[in-house]
């Protein structure tokens, strides 16, 4: 039995998590016209679909952030959509996601995309932690992230 319990404790500790990923970031707002525009809303929509498949070599994580203070206001906002894998609502320019990354960029405006290549390390306990985060790409603006995402997407 303690075999048994040792084998299940190890497949359970090892990592299934990627050793790479690339995170992209769209941050839009429901009181920010060009978020709200049809061909933005469109290409948001191409990326959440087709990014992954485009960029294949990576795993891929999707983040939604709103900048939104009213929660059913965010909510349906981000309803908009069909999928994120993960959201965050909430505090304008002083949301958690925003404070660590689109008030660094050149300009930090919505609608706004940001892609990182992440790599990660094993830590404690079977988790894992980021090692390197690296912006890769940076769209503002809804006619950038539509001529973007008409241009396949690239990275460089």
């Amino acid at each position: 039995m303690k075999t048994l319990m040792t084998i299940i404790f190890l497949l359970a500790s090892t990592s299934v998590f990627a050793q790479e990923q690339l995170t992209v970031f769209y941050f839009g707002a429901t009181d920010c016209g060009p978020c709200n525009r049809s061909d933005v809303i469109e290409s948001i929509d191409v990326i959440r679909t087709n990014f992954d498949s485009l960029h294949s070599d990576y795993e891929t994580k999707l983040v939604m952030v709103t900048m939104d203070e009213n929660m059913d206001e965010a909510i349906k906002y981000i309803q908009k959509y069909e999928y994120w894998n993960e959201t965050s609502m909430g505090s304008r320019y002083h949301n958690e996601l925003i404070l660590a990354h689109l008030n660094k960029a050149e300009i930090p405006g919505v609608p706004h995309i940001m892609i990182f290549k992440d790599s990660f390390k094993d830590g404690d306990f079977g988790t894992q932690t980021i090692e390197n985060r690296q912006l890769v790409k940076s769209i503002m603006g809804g006619d950038e992230i539509v001529a973007w995402t008409n241009g396949k997407m690239k990275l460089n």
